[in-house]
């Protein structure tokens, strides 16, 4: 997660870090490891509403009861936050690698992308098998087909506003595959 403000990360040491201030580290952890994860997840956290974040303090503090005032691992930390609310697509890191990996390549060479891309935000990793791959690429043709008759339609003046939103959000989904798309290309070169 890229691009986090000041303000963000500000907002989640306020809510979330400042009052679990009296947990001690975990045993044989270091100063620095400590504040290195509590960087990240000022980082990794900042996607969290006001609510999401005094959430999280009561989790950790529950937690903190059975571990006589331990912080828990990071990694469930992130399991937590991501049970409260999966961060947007752009925030989070699998959609996006998933786009620009070869998979993301061959999707939409093949004219599969935007139904890879709404896998993988909705149900994150593990990348699809090669069955849900056939059934994704199923699901693109039939929303291809759906596509030219809805324009048939809008061009005719017969769409309905529902068909409208449904080509239009397509057309958003496509427009940001190819944003991130664009983003490997720039870091590559």
């Amino acid at each position: 997660m890229t691009g986090v403000s000041a303000e963000a990360k500000a907002r989640v040491e306020a809510l979330l870090l400042e009052p679990l201030a009296g947990l001690k580290r975990k045993r044989g952890r270091s100063a620095e490891d400590h504040d290195k994860a509590m960087e990240r997840l000022r980082t990794d956290l900042a996607y969290l509403t006001d609510d999401e974040l005094r959430a999280m303090v009561e989790l950790i503090t529950a937690h903190a009861v059975s571990t006589k005032g331990v912080w828990p691992d990071e990694g469930f930390i992130r399991v937590w936050a991501f049970d409260l609310r999966k961060p947007p697509a752009r925030e989070a890191t699998y959609p996006p690698s998933l786009m620009r990996s070869e998979m993301g390549d061959r999707a939409v060479a093949e004219g599969w992308a935007v139904e890879l891309y709404a896998v993988a935000k909705k149900f994150g990793p593990p990348p699809p098998p090669r069955y849900m791959q056939g059934k994704l690429k199923e699901e693109a043709a039939n929303n291809a087909h759906r596509a030219r008759v809805i324009i048939q339609n809008r061009d005719a003046g017969r769409a309905t506003e529902g068909e409208l939103a449904w080509l239009a959000w397509r057309a958003a989904e496509l427009k940001e595959i190819h944003e991130i798309r664009a983003e490997k290309k720039g870091a590559a070169a």
